[in-house]
C-alpha cells in the first residue's frame, strides 16, 4: 500500500520491521547452526527490498545481519562441537556454510546493481570466506570420521587443507579475472597466503621428524597433498598468474616455496620407499643414501628441462642449486657413509650426471651468437 502511495521509505521501513520480527521469531525457535542459517537467509530479501524501495537504511541493516552471521560461523568456538551428522560432504556443514555463502553472494549481486560500497565488499568477502571454511571443515569432518572437536590434527588433514587453500586461491583468482571484483583478489591472496603458511608448517613438522603415518601406496599417499600438489599449484601461480607480482617479493616467495616443497616431496617419497612403516624411526640405509643422490639429480634435471623449455632463468638457477646440493651430499656425506660398491656407484653416477647436464646446459642455454656472413666474430 505504501508503494502504491509513492512512499517507498514507509514501505522499506515496514519491510525492515517485518524482517526483524521474523528474525526474532527464528531466534526463539531455532538454535546452534540452524539459527545462523535462518538469519543468513534474510540477506537476499533485504537486498531485494532495498533495490525496490531505494531505502539506503536497509544497506546498514544488511551490514549488521551479515556481521552477525560472520561472527556466529567464524568466531564461534562452539561450532566444532555441533552435531553435523556422520555422512561425508552431505552433512550439516553443507547447509550451515554453503547456504550462507550463496546468500551472501546473491545479496552482494543485488546490492551491486544499485551501487558499490562497503556492504557489497563485506558480502563478497563473506561469501568467499564461507566457501573456504566449508571446504576446510568438510576435510576435517571426513578425516576425523565426523568428530569435529577431536583433539588431534593429522598430517593427512593438514596436507589436504594446504592443497585446498591453494586451490581456493586459484578459484578466487579466476573469479576476480571474470568479474573484476577486488574482493575476489583479496580472497585469492588471503587463501594463497594461508596455504603457503600451512605448507611451511608441514615442512617443519614433516613426517620424518614427527614419525607420522603417510600411507603404504607409492606416490598416492599423504605426501602428495602436503608437498606435491602445493608445489604444483604454487608453480602454476608463478608461471600463469601475473597477479603474484604484487606485492613485491610475492612471486619470489612462491617460487622458493615451490622449490622447497618439491624437494621435500621427492626426498620423503624416497624415504617412504625404503621405510613404508617405520617412517621416522628407522635408520638410513646405504641404498637409501644412494637413492637420495639419484632422486635429487633427477629433480634438478627436470627443473633444468622446464627452465630451458620455458626460458625462465630463475628455474634454471633453482635446478643448478638442487644439483649443487646433490654434489655436496655425495662429497660430504656419501664419502663417509657409503662403502664398497655403493660409494663407487655414487661417484660414478654423479660424474656421468654432471657431464650430461653440462652438455645439455651448453647446448641449449649457453648458445654462441651467430657470426654474420662475411664478418668477423664478435669479441668474447
Amino acid at each position: 500500500r505504501a508503494m502504491r502511495a509513492a512512499a517507498p521509505d514507509r514501505a522499506g521501513l515496514h519491510a525492515a520491521g517485518a524482517t526483524a520480527a521474523l528474525a526474532l521469531g527464528v531466534a526463539m525457535v531455532l538454535r546452534e547452526q540452524w539459527l545462523t542459517l535462518a538469519v543468513a537467509l534474510f540477506l537476499p530479501p533485504l537486498a531485494m527490498i532495498a533495490r525496490q524501495t531505494g531505502l539506503e537504511a536497509l544497506r546498514r541493516v544488511a551490514f549488521a545481519v551479515a556481521t552477525v552471521v560472520l561472527v556466529r560461523l567464524v568466531l564461534n568456538r562452539f561450532v566444532l562441537g555441533y552435531d553435523w551428522g556422520p555422512t561425508p560432504v552431505l552433512n550439516g556443514l553443507l547447509l550451515a556454510y554453503g547456504v550462507p555463502a550463496a546468500c551472501f553472494w546473491w545479496a552482494a549481486r543485488i546490492f551491486l546493481r544499485m551501487r558499490d560500497g562497503i556492504v557489497v565488499r563485506l558480502l563478497e568477502c563473506g561469501a568467499a570466506l564461507f566457501a573456504v571454511l566449508l571446504v576446510l571443515l568438510e576435510i576435517r569432518h571426513a578425516v576425523q570420521g565426523g568428530v569435529m572437536d577431536a583433539a588431534r590434527w593429522d598430517f593427512l588433514e593438514a596436507g589436504l587443507q594446504a592443497t585446498a587453500l591453494l586451490g581456493c586461491a586459484w578459484a578466487a583468482l579466476l573469479a576476480h579475472r571474470r568479474s573484476g571484483r577486488e574482493a575476489m583478489l583479496w580472497a585469492a591472496r588471503a587463501a594463497g597466503m594461508g596455504g603457503v603458511l600451512l605448507g611451511l608448517i608441514l615442512l617443519v613438522a614433516n613426517p620424518w621428524r614427527m614419525n607420522e603415518e603417510i600411507g603404504p601406496v607409492p606416490l598416492w599417499n599423504a605426501l602428495l597433498p602436503a608437498y606435491g600438489l602445493p608445489a604444483l599449484l604454487a608453480a602454476l601461480a608463478v608461471a600463469r598468474a601475473p597477479e603474484t607480482r604484487t606485492p613485491p617479493g610475492a612471486a619470489q616467495l612462491l617460487g622458493g616455496f615451490t622449490l622447497v616443497s618439491a624437494f621435500a616431496w621427492v626426498t620423503l617419497e624416497v624415504r617412504r620407499g625404503f621405510h613404508p612403516v617405520k617412517f621416522g624411526a628407522a635408520p638410513v640405509e646405504e641404498a637409501e643414501m644412494y637413492a637420495y643422490s639419484g632422486a635429487w639429480l633427477l629433480l634438478g634435471a627436470a627443473l633444468l628441462a622446464i627452465g630451458i623449455r620455458s626460458g625462465r632463468k630463475e628455474v634454471r638457477l633453482a635446478a643448478l642449486a638442487v644439483i649443487a646440493l646433490a654434489t655436496l651430499k655425495v662429497f660430504l656425506l656419501d664419502m663417509e657413509a657409503l662403502v664398497g660398491l655403493w660409494r663407487v656407484l655414487s661417484f660414478l653416477g654423479l660424474g656421468l650426471a654432471l657431464i650430461a647436464l653440462g652438455a645439455i646446459y651448453r647446448r641449449f642455454v649457453m648458445v654462441r651468437p651467430v657470426t654474420p656472413a662475411g664478418g668477423a666474430a664478435p669479441p668474447a
